[in-house]
């Protein structure tokens, strides 16, 4: 035994691989390995059709049986009839009671003999003393019996003699210990239990068991393998999996303790309640076959998979599993209901040995050669993929939702953390920049960039503002706290960053502040809480300016909050959980001292598990109308490509090119978020990805999921559409899960979709509550109050964003007017890092002159309304144009008197913003998506749950009416709409053609026709890439922020 160990040893050391990590099951020490081939190859192979088939004939199943019952029979006798149940009390009252009657005998019995043997012996010998009469005789009887019972008596009193302890027969060494572990409750035995059983079990029900319920392994390797592709591969598909009729092999499995899993350990939260931990290790060996067809090859685990080549070209493969060696450990939390089951953790043990033959499919035969380059680049998207979950990390599965099917009631983050960057100050400005870097100026043009300090990667942006020296942002934002935030303990990171248009921006400091610091300050909890935080450099040292800025910490609503919304008492409802919970574990009660921990936890549990459905099951407050809004998408079904003339009820899936590649973006607000991977031809393709958004205001917001076609050489068709504005999908309750037609594209299917949502303890104000993209109105005529000088008050206004502009001419009567059949509506992007510029305008000879301007930021007014607004009259000295373009700042210096002005800001793209969306691909799509679903048919409100009786109330009905109510008039006019209205036969004539060619009609139908206006397009994207970089280098460009892909 110590030789094996010290070879194993060796070769794991010759290796390199052994290492000490923290276990993420029991949170302590373990030395673990990555599997080796060679272990892999040690694993017998199962037998072969041939071997069983001589194995079953020369085997007798009735000898068989009865012999295995006999042996359990045996098992039985030994365990009730030689001393495996001991009674240690018992024994010692029947050993004293033995020992006494054994003494007492011997004493009367011995007393008895003597008087007979000293009687014979005087009789012998001729001594004659005197007769013996009668009463001689009873005298000695008596005595004898005297002298037993007092021995007797003795005996018991003093406990003169124990038992021995008794040796079981038929049973030496491991045999005994073997059934001795069966009934160990304590886990002092260290060795593996037999699993020749549960291996009995695997092999009858590995092949009935539903291939589909693989299916979210092979969207995992599909994702991996696409996050991987050469440069040859345009994409790949997994068309098939199968886990054959070999089931895999259980090794060994064996009990573990709670170790130092009840502490907090190297960041892993400290675990309560009851909890079995398991050491498993599983094997796999192909069988093999000797038929060269695929008949032959479905025994074994495979996959088929379709790899899509440069030229369209189609190359299916064949991936068997050869081998599979690993060892896990997992940690599953226990529940007193069905399926008594709840979350896994599971982590490996080092990382898994696989063994694959991949073999490229022909149309008519197969290649049996194995295609090795193929084999090992799988292995390593494979390998990439379960390296996350080897220790210390680990990944946690819901058996409870698994097993019983049950829907996910809450949202993965537990808060949110919201940032205003307001002002920086103490910038040195004067110093000039290299000219190499900035030919063209001095100055310092900072922006800010907010993320998590570990991960290091920006996740918001400031606007740039050039040349400033006091830079005013009021800019805010939101960032999700997950688990994963906390489990790391993770610290907020601002930095401040120089941009440069010719070389990398330059990084001037940082302001750190850690996560859990946030979270427990009441000043921050729930609350915001004013800073002003001096700049530090990556070495620690202090760097020039500080930072004045806002954060807070604000947490999801709890059950209270939402039964005292609903006129509940929150006590009642607590305690009736309680109750509850102390019946389903009365006998863990009725255990001591010792289960009440236990009992206390599950009293925890089950109100945050009732808590959740509770509030799932309710309609959001319009008391907290901020939140986490959590969508996923699971699959797609009955995904087809519309064909003229030709319509199909229900779609299976086949091996046709006509099948979609689709993948699907989240659209919330008219912006793009989250885009999927892409599913290779599937007609029922199998997503599971979603993501998780905070959003201002739910009542308001609207989500629409675009499901688009890959194509190559093709701009990628708009299959369809699923719009689901919340007020709708969330009128009754605050979780939803369904299935909705995918409309006005190209294609239709159904998508299954889930919606969560969960407010958090936030109140902003309605002015921050909007759209970040939309249209701003100015209504006409625009006048002056105060003293405005003569000069200002002739010249003309311009209306300037960023991405528009607009003109009134001036009335001397009225003041400003907009021009006939011209009304003022300019296009916005970023609204709450947007402003409105109005400037004077005098003619002049050469370039037109700017006497005058006044400022609005759009965050200061809301959405949808009209509202009137008095802004002063700045005069344009020392640049100070320039600067009002992109600094916040109020300050004025002179007073010129001020602009009275009514505007409206209507949410939304419109028709507006067609010239923006020239330029900005992202906006494109969007406006396309927009066309389609003004064309796309209603939802019925039937798709979506109606109110829950239990948890509903006057109270929020009236909330909503009310809401409706002030809705109501909040209509856009057709003119803003995204397609705006055309006018004249050619306009007509066009959008009709544009219409057709969205759907694939008219022109579009031909592949060629659709091949030359991706061409076209590929040109004008490239040459606006081009465009951009060189505009670049004269002018500063914001961070756009990334779109979420899925991992």
């Amino acid at each position: 035994m110590s030789t094996a160990k010290y070879t194993f040893e060796s070769e794991v050391a010759d290796g390199g691989d052994e290492r000490t990590v923290t276990d993420p099951v029991t949170h302590l020490p373990i030395t673990i390995h990555d599997a080796s081939k060679v272990e892999l190859e040690q694993i017998p192979p199962p037998p072969t059709d041939k071997q069983e088939r001589e194995a079953a004939m020369h085997r007798n199943d009735a000898e068989v049986s009865d012999r295995r019952h006999s042996q359990m029979e045996a098992l039985i006798h030994e365990l009730t009839h030689n001393d495996w149940w001991e009674d240690p009390l018992g024994d010692q009252r029947r050993a004293r009671v033995q020992t006494a009657i054994v003494a007492s005998a011997a004493a009367g019995a011995g007393a008895f003999g003597g008087i007979i043997l000293y009687w014979v012996f005087n009789t012998i010998v001729g001594r004659r003393h005197g007769s013996w009469g009668f009463i001689d005789y009873v005298a000695v009887v008596t005595g004898c019996t005297i002298l037993t019972v007092c021995v007797g008596a003795a005996s018991l009193a003093l406990r003169l003699f124990q038992r021995p302890a008794r040796s079981v027969p038929h049973f030496q060494g491991n045999d005994r210990e073997d059934i001795r572990r069966i009934f160990e409750h304590d886990g002092k035995s260290d060795g593996p239990e037999t699993v020749a059983w549960l291996n009995s079990f695997l092999k009858s029900l590995w092949p009935i068991i539903n291939p589909a319920l693989f299916v979210a392994v092979s969207d995992i390797v599909e994702d991996s393998l696409q996050a991987n592709l050469p440069k040859f591969v345009s994409g790949v598909r997994v068309a098939d999996i199968g886990q054959g009729s070999e089931p895999i092999r259980i090794v060994g499995v064996r009990w573990l303790d709670a170790g130092a899993a009840g502490r907090e350990v190297d960041g892993m939260e400290a675990e309560e309640g009851d909890f079995i931990n398991m050491e498993v290790s599983i094997a796999y060996r192909a069988r093999q076959t000797t038929g060269k067809g695929l008949r032959s090859r479905q025994a074994n685990a495979h996959v088929l998979m379709q790899f899509w080549l440069a030229g369209g070209i189609v190359l299916p493969v064949w991936v068997e599993l050869q081998g599979l060696l690993t060892t896990a450990r997992m940690r599953i939390q226990l529940t007193p209901n069905p399926p008594f089951l709840s979350v896994m953790t599971l982590t490996l043990l080092g990382k898994p040995k696989l063994s694959l033959e991949c073999t490229p499919l022909a149309k008519n035969f197969l290649n049996v050669m194995d295609v090795p380059g193929l084999s090992s680049w799988i292995q390593s998207a494979i390998d990439a993929t379960v390296t996350e979950y080897v220790a210390p990390r680990s990944i946690n599965l819901d058996l409870k939702a698994l097993l019983a099917g049950q829907p996910k009631m809450d949202t993965d983050a537990v808060g949110v953390v919201i940032v205003t960057i307001r002002r920086a100050y103490g910038l040195e400005v004067d110093r000039p920049k290299s000219l190499v870097k900035n030919p063209m100026g001095k100055g310092a043009d900072m922006y800010v960039t907010v993320g998590w300090s570990k991960w290091g990667k920006p996740l918001w942006s400031t606007r740039v503002i050039p040349k400033e020296g006091e830079p005013v942002w009021e800019e805010t934002t939101a960032l999700l706290v997950r688990p994963s935030e906390l489990n790391a303990e993770e610290g907020l990171r601002l930095q401040l960053w120089d941009s440069d248009r010719f070389t990398v921006d330059d990084l001037h400091g940082n302001v750190e502040v850690p996560l859990k610091d946030i979270i427990s300050d009441p000043a921050t909890l729930n609350r915001f809480a004013g800073r002003e935080d001096g700049i530090m450099t990556d070495r620690g040292e202090p760097a020039e300016g500080k930072v004045i800025w806002e954060l807070g910490y604000f947490e999801k609503t709890t059950l209270k909050q939402h039964l005292v919304k609903k006129h509940k008492d929150y006590n009642e409802v607590k305690a009736d959980i309680e109750r509850e919970s102390e019946q389903k574990l009365r006998e863990a009660m009725a255990a001591g001292e010792e289960k009440k921990s236990e009992v206390e936890q599950q009293k925890k549990e089950d109100l945050k598990e009732k808590g959740d459905e509770i509030i799932s099951a309710s309609a959001p407050t319009n008391d907290w109308p901020s939140g986490i809004l959590s969508i996923r998408i699971e699959q797609i079904s009955g995904l087809e490509v519309n064909k003229a003339g030709e319509v199909k009820e229900d779609a299976e899936e086949d091996d046709s090119d006509d099948l979609p590649s689709a993948y699907c973006t989240i659209i919330m607000n008219h912006q793009r978020l989250y885009k999927t991977r892409v599913k290779m031809k599937s007609n029922n393709p199998y997503f599971d990805a979603g993501t998780e958004k905070f959003i201002r205001n739910w009542r308001n917001t609207t989500v629409i999921i675009a499901v688009r076609d890959n194509r190559f050489h093709e701009t990628d068709p708009l299959l369809g559409i699923v719009t689901l504005p919340l007020h709708e999908v969330l009128k009754h309750r605050s979780q939803w899960t369904g299935s909705l037609p995918i409309t006005g594209g190209v294609g239709h299917g159904r998508m299954r979709l889930a919606v969560i949502f969960r407010s958090v303890q936030l109140h902003l104000p309605k002015r921050l509550l909007g759209w970040d993209v939309g249209t701003l109105e100015i209504s006409s005529p625009v006048t002056t109050t105060g003293p405005v000088p003569a000069d200002i008050a002739s010249c003309s206004l311009v209306f300037r964003t960023k991405y528009s502009k607009g003109k009134m001419k001036v009335q001397h009567e009225e003041g400003w007017v907009e021009r006939p059949g011209r009304p003022v509506r300019l296009a916005v992007k970023k609204r709450y890092a947007s402003g409105l510029l109005l400037e004077f305008r005098k003619t002049a000879v050469g370039p037109d002159v700017t006497p005058a301007y006044c400022t609005l930021w759009l965050k200061d007014i809301p959405d949808d309304e009209e509202v009137s607004v008095s802004l002063p009259i700045c005069r344009d000295e020392n640049g100070s144009l320039a600067r009002a373009r992109s600094n916040a700042s109020t300050e004025v210096k002179e007073d010129l008197g001020h602009v009275q002005l009514t505007l409206r800001f209507w949410s939304g793209l419109s028709g507006y913003h067609h010239a923006t969306a020239q330029k900005d691909q992202n906006m494109a799509d969007v406006m396309e998506v927009l066309d389609c679903a003004e064309g796309a048919e209603h939802i019925s409100q039937d798709a979506f749950p109606q109110e829950d009786v239990e948890y509903s109330d006057s109270s929020s009905s009236s909330e909503r009416s009310g809401s409706e109510d002030e809705t109501a008039d909040t209509t856009k006019p057709d003119e803003l709409r995204v397609t705006k209205e055309p006018k004249g036969a050619f306009k007509d004539f066009r959008k009709a053609q544009g219409e057709l060619g969205r759907k694939h009609r008219g022109l579009m139908q031909w592949r060629a026709a659709r091949n030359v206006a991706w061409i076209g397009r590929e040109v004008e994207g490239k040459v606006g890439k081009i465009g951009n970089r060189v505009l670049g280098q004269f002018k500063h460009r914001d961070r756009e922020p990334p779109i979420e892909r899925e991992a």
